[in-house]
């Protein structure tokens, strides 16, 4: 027999309270089924009343039963859950929390037989709002202490949760204001760092200001008391080094093959300085190039040194540019457009005392040129004619001596010595004329050479020389090398024969031998500088170059151009 709401029947004994049930049932007076149905409803009155949700499911996640408030948060009521799983629920397709996640709980509580606390998840109510919960999950046993299913409750704390965001939120700004504050407060010390550095430069400058105008008329008498334009260059460099504070200082012409770095100065721990960085590649170059006049770069990209300022500025005169003046700092932003005016000024003294040395040495060049040309034209009108007349006057003697041997063999030396003078006039004359020398064919060349030492010394000569075409630098180095040659032979070699070829295949080559007496390649001795003079003059103009030679044995050069 069961309890009704108002009374019980107890066997006789007269119908009491609800309370009176309870309290009967604490104090043991009730068994059977009496007690039973006492302590579920004491049990349900209990649930009921609780704030927490109270569910309990079997061995395979079912729901057995749930209080009012696991119902309302279900929207399902509680007799029609029962059966039901996390399937059958509105958070059953939680993309984070799906039905698996709590059925997975629940394994675990089952196969450990141990209680699971404080589990934070998050479900979707009947009503669709997302809700935090903190969930427990124990092992429910029998009287033999087999489990038989689990318990579980839950609290929303939702709340909680989103007080614990926004104290997170908080702590956040709150960091973002400290570091904030803190960039603030770097920015400011950078600020007082630049205003130090800012007040050294501006005493620097202070100081260079009044030495400034000093220096500067140093300066302008020590560029124009010479006109040699290394001279000049090194004044002008100097002279810029002592009115601007720097650690590098360059001066670059414009020539016709380029810009040419013709003086500079490097200060001291300005390092590593690559004075061989291609001008071109400059970055103040390239902005001066452009046509930006006087420019101030911070940081560059190319420099000659680790500069961390630069400035440059032009040299005119008139409307041309002839080169450019540049300095560099390791330090950023030391450079200011007051040393650019300073700079300015020395360019401007710099581009008229360089283009007077220019001129004058152009002024030299020409005069050279002229007093070469009359000494040529006067050579030529009077020597030059007079060696040819003596030479058709010594052969018309050998001829008229056919009777006097004796005479007849003076003769003959005097016309042979005649042809050799015409020969080494001949020769003279060209050099008098350099841009001749690549005019005429180097047989010819080479020809004349031989009519000289035919002149000066009794030869056997075997001569092969074949027209050949070499660029002008060429040309004229393969006559230099055998000018050279051809000179040791007479002065220092002492040969009887003299062998000379110039062919042109497969590749043009010149090979100078003779009988003399050779010499020691490895040996430094004296007179043999000329052998050095062959082999730079061949390194530079890039030809294979070979000696053969040893003491007693006679002496062999070989030149060959490989393009």
């Amino acid at each position: 027999m069961g309890f009704a709401g108002e009374s019980l029947d107890t066997d006789g004994i007269a119908t009491n309270p609800t309370a009176s049930m309870y309290a009967a049932l604490v104090r043991g007076e009730l068994s059977g089924t009496n007690a039973l149905a006492a302590s579920q409803q004491m049990l349900q009155t209990l649930m009921e009343s609780m704030e927490t949700a109270v569910f309990w499911k079997d061995l395979d996640s079912a729901y057995l039963g749930c209080n009012r408030v696991f119902a309302r948060f279900a929207g399902v009521e509680p007799e029609v859950l029962i059966g039901m799983s996390d399937r059958d629920m509105p958070w059953a397709d939680h993309d984070d929390f799906p039905a698996a996640w709590f059925t997975d709980w629940d394994r675990k509580v089952i196969e450990t037989g141990k209680p699971h606390l404080g589990i934070v998840e998050q479900l979707r109510s009947a009503s669709g709002e997302y809700r935090w919960l903190r969930t427990n999950k124990v092992p429910l046993t029998d009287l033999n202490g087999e489990i038989f299913g689990i318990l579980g409750t839950f609290e929303d704390v939702t709340e909680h949760r989103r007080a614990e965001e926004e104290l997170q939120r908080t702590l956040t700004e709150l960091d973002d204001r400290v570091r904030q504050r803190t960039q603030e407060l770097v920015q400011s010390n950078q600020s007082l760092r630049r205003e130090v550095e800012d007040r050294v430069r501006l005493q620097a400058e202070e100081q260079q200001q009044r030495t400034y105008a000093e220096a500067l008329r140093d300066t302008a008498a020590a560029i124009a008391k010479s006109p040699d334009l290394a001279d000049v260059s090194s004044e002008v460099v100097l002279g810029v080094q002592r009115l601007i504070s720097n650690d590098l200082t360059a001066l670059i012409l414009l020539e016709e093959s380029g810009p040419e770095l013709a003086e500079h100065r490097v200060g001291f721990g300005y390092d590593p300085v690559d004075m061989t960085t291609p001008i071109a590649d400059l970055s103040v170059y390239r902005r001066l190039l452009d046509g930006g006049g006087v420019t101030v770069l911070d940081g560059p990209e190319r420099s000659f040194g680790p500069a961390g300022s630069v400035v440059g500025v032009p040299l005119r005169t008139a409307d041309q540019v002839i080169g450019f003046l540049v300095v560099e700092s390791a330090t950023r932003g030391f450079f200011t457009t007051g040393h650019a005016e300073r700079l300015g000024a020395v360019a401007d003294l710099a581009a008229a005392s360089i283009s007077n040395a220019r001129l004058v040495a152009r002024v030299s060049e020409i005069a050279t040129t002229e007093e070469r040309q009359r000494l040529a034209r006067e050579l030529h009108d009077a020597v030059n004619q007079s060696l040819w007349a003596s030479a058709l006057t010594a052969e018309s003697l050998v001829a008229d001596l056919e009777d006097h041997p004796e005479l007849k063999e003076k003769a003959s030396r005097l016309g042979s010595l005649t042809r050799g003078a015409l020969a080494e006039m001949r020769t003279l004359l060209l050099e008098l004329r350099p841009s001749e020398l690549t005019e005429v064919p180097l047989a010819e060349l080479i020809a004349h050479l031989l009519g000289a030492v035919e002149a000066r010394r009794t030869l056997d000569v075997a001569v092969d020389l074949q027209p050949v075409a070499l660029p002008e630098d060429i040309h004229l180095t393969f006559y230099r090398i055998a000018q050279e040659a051809l000179s040791n032979t007479v002065r220092h070699a002492g040969a009887t024969s003299l062998e000379i070829r110039l062919t042109g295949y497969p590749k043009p080559t010149l090979v100078i031998s003779d009988n003399g007496s050779g010499f020691d390649p490895e040996a430094n001795a004296p007179g043999h500088l000329g052998v050095q003079n062959m082999r730079d003059r061949a390194a530079a103009a890039e030809l294979d170059f070979s000696l053969e030679t040893a003491v007693d044995r006679g002496t062999t050069i070989r030149i060959r151009y490989v393009p």
